[in-house]
């Protein structure tokens, strides 16, 4: 492939990306396939499967220890394909209170943090690893969440699934 800026020929590598694409400012995609170009610098992300990127950044997202923030709110919300008076519905709650969340005008409760991440495993992880993510993330609600703490303060590290990579 050419590079877009240049046009020079890029090589295809393994590294770090911060991956801004996604719309959050803290993920990162750990041993990554992607092209690089050497005259200008230019890395691109190799990403075959955008609806399997939205399933691995979730998983990341239900997995941390932090109180949910707005962005990643945001993120899961439309990574379930629902609008935010959708998800009001689903968590039971006002469709203000979802916009309130969303834009950092409140922090999400612990309950509705904890109702949040459990809906978006049933409906954004594949079937495999529900119940595996499940597990994981009523351990962390039991022994080690932090509503004093952000996700947002927390670094997101996105492994590549191998079926992710092998398509590249």
């Amino acid at each position: 492939m050419r590079c877009p800026k240049c046009k020079s020929e890029m090589e295809k590598v393994v590294g770090s990306y911060q991956y801004r694409e996604s719309g959050l400012d803290n993920v990162k995609l750990e041993q990554w396939p992607m092209l690089t170009c050497s005259a200008c610098q230019i890395r691109l992300p190799l990403v075959p499967d955008p609806h399997g990127m939205a399933q691995l950044i979730t998983g990341a997202l239900v997995r941390q220890r932090a109180r949910l923030n707005g962005d990643f709110i945001v993120f899961i919300r439309k990574a379930m394909g629902q609008t935010a008076t959708g998800l009001a519905n689903i968590l039971g709650v006002a469709r203000g209170s979802v916009s309130r969340w969303e834009n950092e005008k409140a922090e999400i409760d612990p309950y509705y943090d904890f109702k949040l991440r459990m809906e978006a495993i049933d409906q954004v992880l594949p079937v495999e690893e529900r119940r595996t993510a499940r597990e994981e993330v009523a351990q962390i609600f039991q022994r080690q969440y932090r509503p004093d703490l952000s996700v947002s303060d927390e670094r997101i590290t996105v492994p590549p699934k191998a079926e992710m990579v092998a398509c590249v």
